[in-house]
């Protein structure tokens, strides 16, 4: 099995887990916004790109809302399976106050799930983000 990894940060500063995921990947691509250390952009763009060039068949994402918003949209453009872990806002963390509730969808209807019980790990068609 290939796993190509994607990671992005702000800045060389802020770039950690470079040898952890050396270890479990096939390939890292490493990328910083203003492009003092790996490649330059958006980790997201590369995906894209590889997408197009490479047999990948799964997609496993973490990060800030806008990028798995990009990711979920690749993933549906190009019919890759996707899980996504959501970062909400918990109020309580164990499902009381509903804050971190998503919209969820169902072959027969849509509903509310939330995050700190039902997830934090979503598949990215079941999701509405």
């Amino acid at each position: 099995m290939n796993v190509y990894t994607y990671l992005g940060f702000r800045n060389k500063e802020l770039v950690i887990l470079e040898d952890e995921f050396k270890q479990v990947s096939t390939n890292l691509t490493i990328t910083t916004d203003d492009g003092t250390y790996g490649e330059s952009g958006y980790a997201i763009n590369y995906l894209e790109n590889d997408i197009e060039k490479l047999n990948i068949d799964g997609i496993f994402a973490c990060g800030p809302l806008p990028m798995l918003k990009k990711v979920k949209e690749l993933a549906e453009k190009s019919n890759i399976y996707t899980q996504i872990s959501l970062e909400e806002k918990m109020g309580c963390g164990i499902g009381v106050c509903l804050g971190c509730a998503v919209k969820y969808k169902t072959e027969t209807e849509d509903t509310f799930v939330r995050v700190c019980k039902e997830g934090p790990v979503f598949n990215a068609k079941d999701v509405e983000i």
